[in-house]
């Protein structure tokens, strides 16, 4: 581990990086339906950009450790960086819906790629323990959530194009892949191999399927109810495109808020059983809430529990795997594998839903994904993951 003083700066920056990630996730999603318009698209159509944004994603994040062991990790980052700028003005200039779906494809694949490689180059050189750093490291990517949908609903409010925005992005990305060539790095050690037999070893770990399961739960019904939040205001509740984004924003506000708490309580004593647990009933009564009430106040508030209810889901959830004996590049592989699997499914499946029977019926169908994730992780997965406690 490198001294704090000589990596602050490259920290930073490499967070910042990692945020691109994030703002590359949330700004689709008062984007969605614009873009499939665009392309005379109804709602199954327009959700199929989610399955081609998440699709690539299930098997680069899979390659993703074998990449950073053969170029290193600064070059894998600025590949990344450069690489994404690229499709993303690419994308913004498409004029088929072929096309626009392989380049999305790419932007998803480098966005995870930029992740993966980003939490890698974090974890070597940050002072404190691999939990903390991972939960820190995620709240702060919180707040490129809600730049995401605050960006793309502020552009529409000023009269831009979704072209447009992800033009203006695609040059964000350009600048900050500039900044991550000329600052300097400390050294670090180089990464494993992560070669087919260790990734064989890490899928074939029975205790560790409901952890996989809980992970393919968790993000995919993340992305399906952020992802049809902003429509689900704007058609359904009568708001305009900038208060349907604030909306969204305002549940990752208060993602990036709990996520950033957390990790300054990873030496509480917990369970993750009972956090899961209880962490999802509370997204499954805000959702259940946001889907039913008409009351403006109500409303809102149900998108402050789903908020607090997404929080720490994924850090929660990730640590069980990470702890299981290695936090290299091959495991965060496999967790993002799994997570971004049910997120190219479970946003489609709602989106299919909301076609045949409204979005109302289509967050519902929501609520009970986070229903069984809370029964995964409660009554499946082993106790001695479920009831590991952590002290500092």
């Amino acid at each position: 581990m490198t001294t704090s003083k000589a990596c602050a700066l490259p920290i930073l920056i490499t967070r910042v990086a990692i945020c691109i990630f994030a703002v590359s996730q949330t700004m689709l999603s008062p984007l969605i339906t614009r873009i499939g318009a665009d392309f005379g698209l109804g709602l199954g159509g327009s959700g199929f950009l989610f399955t081609a944004y998440y699709i690539s994603n299930i098997f680069f994040c899979l390659v993703t450790g074998k990449i950073i062991a053969l170029i290193g990790k600064r070059t894998a980052m600025k590949a990344g960086l450069i690489g994404y700028a690229l499709v993303t003005f690419g994308f913004a200039h498409a004029h088929a819906f072929a096309a626009a779906c392989v380049l999305i494809s790419c932007m998803g694949a480098l966005a995870t790629f930029i992740e993966a490689v980003g939490m890698d180059l974090v974890d070597d050189m940050s002072p404190v323990d691999a939990a903390a750093n991972l939960t820190m490291t995620h709240g702060i990517a919180g707040i490129g959530m809600v730049g995401g949908v605050l960006y793309s609903g502020l552009m529409l409010y000023a009269g831009y194009d979704w072209r447009a925005i992800y033009t203006m992005m695609s040059f964000a990305v350009a600048a900050v892949a500039v900044l991550f060539c000329i600052i300097r790095f400390p050294r670090m050690h180089g990464s494993a191999a992560g070669g087919l037999a260790e990734l064989k070893h890490w899928f074939t770990r029975r205790d560790l399927y409901p952890t996989y399961l809980a992970l393919f739960l968790y993000v995919g019904a993340e992305g399906a109810v952020t992802g049809w939040l902003a429509t689900f205001m704007s058609d359904n509740l009568g708001y305009s495109p900038l208060l349907a984004s604030a909306g969204t924003a305002a549940v990752w506000a208060v993602v990036t808020v709990g996520r950033i708490i957390c990790a300054g309580l990873v030496g509480v004593r917990y369970t993750v059983r009972t956090l899961v647990s209880f962490l999802c009933t509370v997204c499954a009564i805000g959702v259940l809430l946001a889907a039913g009430v008409s009351m403006p106040l109500l409303f809102w508030i149900a998108l402050l529990l789903i908020g607090t209810g997404l929080s720490a889901l994924w850090p929660l959830i990730a640590s069980t795997a990470l702890d299981a004996g290695n936090n290299g590049g091959t495991v965060m592989s496999l967790i993002l594998f799994f997570g971004y699997f049910g997120a190219a499914v479970i946003p489609y499946v709602i989106g299919l839903v909301g076609d045949a029977a409204g979005l109302r019926v289509a967050l519902v169908a929501s609520a009970f994904v986070f229903a069984a994730l809370g029964a995964v992780v409660r009554f499946m997965m082993p106790r001695h993951i479920s009831e590991k406690r952590t002290e500092a």
